[in-house]
């Protein structure tokens, strides 16, 4: 090559008559015009009601029943303050975060804990208590309404918060216990080997290794067991039955009851009530997605 020459760049061609690879054209023919209908559809129907149920919450009583698909024509912000009132939703909203609150800080560190020994420490019977555990999902929680009620009296926790509490706690950590106990075993065990060799206890390695890893694990089941405990009803109506500790649900139904054809405000209140959950989705969406695929779900 003589001074002052240059080497043409290199264009990366593909050889005439080959097209993408198998891998890529499957991936193509996945997302056909059908999937994207189909995606489409379930968007709709996912998204629709809540906007409707949104919009309906502006109308006055009268536009809701001559225009009940249309925009409002007057935005009528003060269904929302009549709702507030008139469910007294501020106690209620209170009395749902601490029951949500206290059943996420009994929930998450045992359900990790749990899920952890289960995943990765060998000890006696594990097998056989870990299907223990797992048999509480199966279990409907209508069926143990009695004998909770029974034990919550005699222990004294009967109308109490703390008593409703312990409840969730019990009943969502059969669940939680299997999805932290799949995620672990997703988790590489050659990281946690390997801070076992550099002096590492066992329990210093789960909270400095392995703990920071679930985190979308955790955040999955801080949705799911938020998200259950926000929006139960049944063990609440059991247990609760002083005003002042009554929880969202329980207030709502009330409320249905007592204004079963003023839709306009009901709908207001019902969107009060799902904007917390609404934002707490949207604020963890990329962690619990992130849980999801990777293998939280798997067992």
């Amino acid at each position: 090559m003589t001074a002052g020459s240059a080497t043409p760049p290199r264009t990366l061609t593909r050889a005439p008559g080959t097209g993408p690879g198998p891998g890529l054209r499957r991936r193509i023919a996945a997302f056909s015009p059908g999937t994207y209908l189909i995606m489409g559809v379930l968007v709709v129907l996912t998204i629709y009601p809540m906007v409707w149920m949104l919009l309906g919450s502006f109308k006055s009583l009268g536009e809701f029943y001559t225009n009940i698909w249309g925009l409002p024509q007057v935005w009528r912000w003060s269904n929302f303050s009549l709702a507030w009132n008139d469910v007294q939703l501020g106690q209620k909203f209170i009395n749902s975060i601490i029951a949500t609150l206290g059943t996420l800080i009994l929930t998450l560190p045992l359900c990790s804990m749990a899920g952890y020994a289960f995943a990765r420490v060998d000890f006696p019977l594990r097998r056989y208590i870990y299907y223990f555990v797992l048999a509480g999902i199966m279990i409907p929680f209508g069926v143990t309404a009695v004998p909770v009620l029974t034990t919550e009296v005699s222990l004294g926790l009967f109308d109490t918060r703390l008593g409703l509490i312990l409840v969730y706690a019990a009943q969502n950590l059969p669940f939680g216990i299997f999805l932290m106990y799949s995620f672990f075993q997703s988790i590489p065990g050659e990281l946690e080997e390997a801070a076992l060799i550099d002096g590492c206890n066992r329990f210093k390695a789960f909270l400095r290794i392995v703990l920071p890893l679930a985190k979308p694990g955790l955040a999955t089941l801080l949705i799911f067991t938020g998200t259950s405990v926000w929006n139960e009803y049944l063990m609440a109506s059991v247990l609760i039955h002083q005003p002042n500790l009554e929880t969202l649900p329980l207030g709502l139904v009330n409320f249905t009851t007592a204004h079963s054809t003023n839709y306009p405000e009901l709908f207001a209140a019902l969107s009060i009530v799902t904007a917390p959950v609404v934002l707490l989705y949207l604020v963890a969406q990329r962690q619990f997605i992130s849980g999801l695929t990777a293998g939280a779900l798997k067992g």
